[in-house]
Formats: structure tokens, sequence, C-alpha cells
């Protein structure tokens, strides 16, 4: 899939699921980087964020942000996509995040960077969100 396709069905589904940032505060911010087959490589198809901008509102953008991330994650194209098909719900989605991550395959495989003190991103919710979705 080319890029822009690529955007588009990320567009459709992750601004339009506020529970992946259930309890965050505003300004949770994640910075997203997919790649064709590893996420060892290093050249990126996209590269964009997800924030939440309001309590009932997520952006996604490609523009830098003057939010410093809180996650940097990484996914194949492949990944990503078998994440979001059928637009499953937060809980279903990070289920299979952790299958992903617990079991990659060639060309399908996830990672993260946790991007900022762990006290601050308690701070701003993820201690209720981890034990939501079982991180």
């Amino acid at each position: 899939m080319d890029a822009e396709g690529l955007y588009k069905k990320l567009k459709a589904y992750f601004p339009n699921n506020l529970d992946l940032m259930r309890h965050l505060h505003v300004n949770a911010c994640w910075e997203y980087y997919i790649t064709e087959n590893s996420t060892d490589d290093k050249v990126f198809k996209i590269h964009y964020f997800l924030y939440k901008k309001k309590d009932n509102n997520l952006e996604i953008t490609r523009n830098k942000l003057d939010i410093k991330p809180d996650l940097i994650l990484y996914f194949t194209e492949k990944a990503i996509l078998d994440l979001i098909k059928g637009n499953p719900s937060a809980d279903e989605y990070y289920s299979r995040y952790r299958e992903v991550m617990n079991n990659p395959k060639p060309g399908i495989e996830v990672d993260n960077k946790v991007n900022k003190p762990r006290l601050k991103l308690w701070q701003m919710g993820y201690r209720k969100w981890q034990s939501d979705f079982k991180f």
C-alpha cells in the first residue's frame, strides 16, 4: 500500500477510538514510525503523531508537535494493519498488540520506547492506563 493510502487507513481508526488514550491527560502524545518489513529498518514509510487534544478529542498529524511524545512506537506496516483490522475496540487493539509484541513474526513486528520519566507518566494517567490494558 502506498504511504498516503496507509495514512488514510490509520487516520480513519486512531482519532475515532478515544479509548486508546483512556485515563490519559490532555496533551498525552505518541510518536509513530511505520516501516515496510522490520522495526529495525532505517527508512520509514510513515511518521506521525497521535495526541489527546481534549478529553473527547484525539488527533493524528504528520506535523511535528510542540509536545514531547510520551512514547515512541515502531510498527511494520503489516503489524499496524493487522492491529486495526475490523476497527477493534481499544481493549482488543491492545490485546492484539501484546500478542504481536510477545510473538513477533517476520514482517509483523512492534516495538516501543518510553520517552519520559515514569513518575511524570504516572502523573499523566499512565498508571491507570497500564492497569486497564495490562501493560
